[in-house]
């Protein structure tokens, strides 16, 4: 089976790439510092796992949950964010359940981004940003992150003609 034109056009996924690079390392006894992908490195508290095994036995959890999340989800996240961060949230149109970021950051770009879009990206970044943005048939232009402006994004140095093909 032959792909189509835009997944040839992305790149490795980057976190492979690290991994291959890490147990070559580790096969040649070089001690590392594991800073990549972010697995956790300690054990998951017990009140967790026995959360969990209640949970399996308990039928009412064996079904899919609703696509918002749970109510109570959605409030608790609410209930977190307001206490983290002082920020008010309606459960009911703010909050959304997801399994995980890149989930929410693909849906986002195919939301947003159409066939010729210019889609703006921090390098460095997250790489799905870029991927998400190729398989939207958009362009990713990498926005370099430097020290002279505290690694921020110098939005007056952009193209005028990339900027209105962008959206904000």
């Amino acid at each position: 089976m032959k792909p189509n034109k835009r997944i040839s056009k992305t790149p490795k996924y980057l976190f492979a790439e690290i991994e291959k690079k890490k147990a070559k390392a580790i096969e040649n006894k070089v001690d590392l510092i594991d800073l990549s992908i972010g697995d956790p490195d300690k054990p998951t508290p017990q009140f967790i796992i026995n959360s969990m095994k209640n949970a399996l036995d308990d039928p009412s959890t064996h079904n899919y949950p609703p696509y918002e999340g749970t109510k109570d989800f959605r409030n608790a996240v609410a209930k977190w964010y307001k206490k983290r961060f002082g920020v008010e949230l309606n459960p009911d149109e703010e909050v959304m359940s997801l399994i995980g970021s890149k989930e929410g950051i693909a849906h986002i770009i195919f939301a947003l981004i159409d066939s010729g879009d210019v889609g703006l990206i921090p390098d460095p970044s997250y790489p799905v940003y870029k991927v998400c943005t190729i398989l939207a048939g958009g362009t990713p232009v990498m926005l370099p992150l430097k020290k002279e402006n505290d690694f921020l994004i110098d939005f007056d140095s952009i193209d005028k003609s990339v900027l209105s093909k962008a959206k904000f």
